[in-house]
């Protein structure tokens, strides 16, 4: 390998320098170059891979740690719209990791996480976009910021498309942490413009952007269908 052409090269410079064989002078040295460059390349690829393979598990046990986290949501959510059919009430609990796919609900996740005042303005637009919103499997889970907490809806303002923290202890606030410092290291005002974080169906981080914007979320969806784009795995 590399190692061993750069160990016989150097052998011979060091041999050359001392009145041996210089002839091969020139030509050790431009071998052991040629030699060294290969190292460095080696081990640029071989930290690519190892930084490729710690982002995969670093995000394995992001997921991981999502689908753990419980919510609450309308019963509604649990039955398509049908005409003439009273729509079930109340509200159930359930795990982020039931919003997978074949694992029943099948939905986006959207983590929409600001100020107790901007997720007041979060929820009212996820009603004005509730049929919009649901026709993309998009659920949205607001979370106040910075105590990780859910915001206070009534039972009966809680819409379809929407589902609110269960908070047990710490749990959201831990996961949701993660996330917040990484947003304000990119400038992000976390309480003012708040931040997403979209869970694809398959349980993987797909996205995370800088304010809220429900109504750009369905939009990219709406655009990728109308293109012939794949829409089951975003």
């Amino acid at each position: 390998g590399a190692l061993s052409s750069l160990f016989i090269s150097g052998t011979r410079v060091i041999a050359a320098l001392n009145g041996i064989n210089t002839d091969l002078m020139q030509e050790s040295l431009i071998n052991c170059g040629v030699d060294i460059g290969g190292i460095i390349v080696v081990g640029l690829l071989y930290k690519r891979d190892v930084d490729a393979e710690q982002s995969r598990l670093k995000r394995a046990t992001k997921g991981a740690k999502l689908a753990k986290l419980t919510v609450r949501a309308s019963k509604s959510m649990l039955e398509m719209e049908m005409e003439g059919t009273a729509q079930p009430q109340g509200t159930f609990t359930t795990s982020l990791g039931s919003f997978r796919r074949n694992r029943g609900l099948e939905k986006r996740v959207v983590l929409a996480a600001a100020g107790e005042d901007k997720i007041a303005d979060v929820i009212e637009e996820a009603k004005s976009l509730e049929q919009d919103l649901e026709l993309n499997d998009l659920v949205v889970i607001p979370v106040v910021m910075p105590q990780g907490k859910a915001p206070a809806v009534q039972e009966s303002d809680l819409p379809r498309c929407v589902a609110v923290p269960v908070v047990v202890a710490d749990n959201w606030r831990n996961v949701i942490n993660d996330e917040a410092s990484e947003a304000i290291k990119q400038g992000v005002d976390i309480e003012k413009e708040g931040f997403c974080v979209i869970v694809k169906k398959n349980g993987r981080v797909g996205q995370r952007t800088k304010g809220i914007f429900l109504n750009n979320l369905v939009g990219n969806v709406v655009a990728r269908r109308e293109a012939g784009m794949d829409v089951t795995n975003i």
